[in-house]
């Protein structure tokens, strides 16, 4: 699954647990209906402006509408990078140990998912993980 389609899959979850619809919504946002479905759908790459904007409106912080919920699977769903395209055993493990508790907690937001995302931002602008 794509970053944008976690996204808009989170924010859709979020609005409708909010008793949203589309169009209250998207006022708040100044777009239209329409375009709110594209990005709930993950058909429009968003901004971090914008996922800063949506996330206010909903009431949630940035990071819970970028990670993946425990019920939908955990962080490694999330991540484009799988254990073997990482070359550092100890940034393996890391990330297994991370999802495996992130599974066990009932919060969708955890310290261990932003860690991991910051792990994951790191590298995926490197080349190669350093050893």
């Amino acid at each position: 699954m794509k970053a944008k389609e976690i996204i808009g899959r989170n924010i859709q979850r979020h609005r409708e647990m909010a008793e949203l619809k589309q169009d209250s919504l998207a006022k708040l946002l100044c777009i239209t209906p329409s375009a709110l479905s594209q990005i709930e759908t993950g058909k429009t790459d968003l901004t971090v402006s914008r996922i800063e904007q949506i996330a206010e409106a909903l009431n949630k912080s940035f990071f819970e509408l970028i990670t993946t919920p425990n019920h939908v699977g955990g962080i490694q769903n999330a991540l484009p990078i799988h254990e073997s395209t990482i070359t550092n055993q100890s940034v393996k493990e890391l990330l297994v140990t991370m999802n495996t508790l992130i599974q066990k907690m009932d919060v969708s937001i955890t310290r261990a998912e932003q860690t991991t995302f910051s792990i994951y931002f790191l590298f995926t602008r490197k080349k190669e993980i350093p050893a």
